[in-house]
């Protein structure tokens, strides 16, 4: 009778190995499923908008009148149309893109982890925006009478604390020098990119650094802010 006991004892256990086994199994391969379901998803939504964009210009090019019914099928997501666009918010934990990777494909924009919201909050401000900082840039895009300081077209900068979203804000000044000090020169600026969940966005400035009346050689002064990120770049070329 015992060795009956060994064997029963011997199955349960067997198959609480096997069920513990296979509970594991799914548990680390279900994410995994769901990446991959989520890379194709991408992959046929993209290939969805393509096509969708397309058939917008076959229209366009066959007259007034011309009319089409397209079908739109977008297994998961959400999509919007809003501002003359249509946009496709997929939320994912697969790597489908680098973060802040931008694909330009003509009329189709593709961004990962795009958070920047760029516009003119005034006629004389422009703001960069993201879900950690917030900047203040100096708007002046009339090309004859616009004049810029070194200290004033980054006004203020404003970092968002991401558990309470509440903005703390910096002091001190941003100057942008020449090897000549602090400077006054005629220029215009320029918003690079407006809208919401941009991938970057960039305020240029075009200065008149050589003392010349009405030149057209600038020197160009370009902040840009990108997605998920608390600091901005700036370059001058």
């Amino acid at each position: 009778m015992k060795k009956k006991g060994d064997i029963w004892i011997a199955a349960i256990l067997y198959i609480l190995i096997i069920t513990v086994v296979l509970t594991l199994v799914l548990q680390a391969g279900v994410p995994i499923i769901n990446d991959l379901q989520d890379k194709t998803t991408f992959t046929r939504s993209k290939n969805t908008f393509l096509r969708l964009n397309q058939q917008i210009i076959d229209i366009s090019q066959e007259g007034a009148g011309s009319q089409r019914v397209i079908p739109i099928e977008v297994e998961k997501g959400n999509l919007e149309l809003s501002g003359g666009s249509l946009k496709w918010d997929l939320r994912t934990g697969a790597k489908i893109l680098e973060p802040g990777q931008e694909i330009d494909l003509g009329n189709l924009f593709i961004t990962s982890n795009a958070d920047v919201t760029a516009g003119s909050v005034t006629s004389s401000v422009y703001t960069l925006q993201n879900s950690l900082l917030l900047a203040n840039f100096t708007r002046c895009e009339a090309r004859t009478t616009c004049t810029f300081a070194s200290s004033n077209l980054l006004q203020k900068i404003r970092f968002r604390n991401p558990d309470t979203g509440a903005f703390s804000t910096t002091s001190g000044t941003f100057n942008v020098e020449f090897g000549q000090g602090a400077w006054n020169f005629s220029g215009f600026s320029k918003l690079e990119d407006a809208g919401d969940n941009l991938g970057s966005a960039s305020v240029l400035y075009y200065v008149n650094n050589t003392n010349m009346t009405n030149s057209s050689v600038f020197t160009v002064i370009e902040f840009t802010l990108g997605s998920n990120r608390d600091f901005m770049t700036v370059r001058i070329r």
